[in-house]
């Protein structure tokens, strides 16, 4: 009996993983009353091309200023506004924007912050870069 009740809890347990819909590219921060989500769509030359998606129920998030509450944080430790927002949909509790910061030529690293959104004051969202070969 402990056998198949142990089986079935690893099942159980794999299967939520599996359904998450969460990948590498994609980071959550749930603190405070809204939840911010960011995922990394594109790191070229081009540009740092990212997804971000803000979800709370304790109000509405019509008032925060993307341009604003985002940045790319370099190596430096210095950030750089997006330089674009496109495709904002959403209002009330849930937003979402693709953001467009440019390129940083050479990084080995995208820091994403997100300031001043739902009382948190910093949230920093890392990935790891592949180096260019």
């Amino acid at each position: 009996m402990r056998t198949w009740l142990s089986i079935a809890v690893f099942l159980v347990l794999i299967t939520a993983t599996a359904s998450s819909g969460e990948d590498a590219a994609t980071k959550r921060d749930r603190q405070g009353p809204v939840t911010v989500t960011v995922t990394l769509l594109e790191a070229s030359t081009s540009g740092i091309k990212t997804r971000v998606v803000l979800d709370t129920h304790a109000g509405s998030l019509d008032g925060i200023a993307l341009e604003q509450a985002m940045s790319l944080r370099g190596s430096s430790g210095a950030d750089t506004a997006p330089a674009t927002i496109e495709q904002v949909t959403g209002g009330g509790h849930h937003r979402q924007a693709v953001v467009v910061f440019p390129a940083a030529a050479g990084a080995t690293e995208v820091r994403i912050v997100v300031k001043h959104v739902g009382g948190i004051a910093e949230r920093v969202f890392r990935w790891s870069l592949q180096p260019a070969r």
